[in-house]
């Protein structure tokens, strides 16, 4: 790119690309891992939302498309998919009962700590020899950009 077209051959362009790669790459091994589980990786991370929040592992929705990447209509269709299949729940509110909140089911959480265990050791071979320093220095630097990026 440097050669060819030196105004954009720049560390952010550098970065932008790579960001670019990493990203379909890690998604291609992720969907890749999850598909013998019947899993998307969208659902995965919803499901991997709900069972992280604190037990009875219950969010609202308004909650969980703060988290995700969804629109209304895309998070309604996934959600109408991991309900049918029993892997989240909608109790009654305890509020005013016009939003019901968003439940792991034993089924859902026990589908999503099997997943987590595929896509962790899917990790490790994404990661090779990374050790601890390196990762938690570009889990901060990446974190810091999504922050960034997500706040317009």
């Amino acid at each position: 790119m440097r050669q060819h077209w030196p105004e954009v051959a720049d560390t952010r362009m550098a970065l932008t690309m790579s960001v670019f790669r990493l990203a379909r790459l890690l998604e291609d091994s992720a969907r890749r891992a999850l598909e013998p589980l019947g899993l998307t990786s969208t659902e995965f991370e919803l499901l991997s939302i709900l069972r992280a929040s604190p037990p009875p592992h219950c969010i609202t929705p308004s909650e969980l498309r703060a988290a995700v990447l969804l629109s209304s209509g895309g998070l309604t269709k996934v959600l109408k998919t991991l309900e049918a299949r029993g892997l989240i729940a909608r109790p009654p509110s305890a509020g005013d009962g016009r939003s019901r909140p968003l439940q792991a089911t034993a089924a859902g959480i026990r589908l999503t700590e099997q997943a987590m265990a595929v896509v962790r050791k899917a990790e490790a071979v994404w990661l090779g020899e990374a050790g601890e320093g390196e990762t938690a220095v570009l889990a901060e630097g990446l974190g810091r950009l999504a922050a960034r990026v997500e706040g317009g």
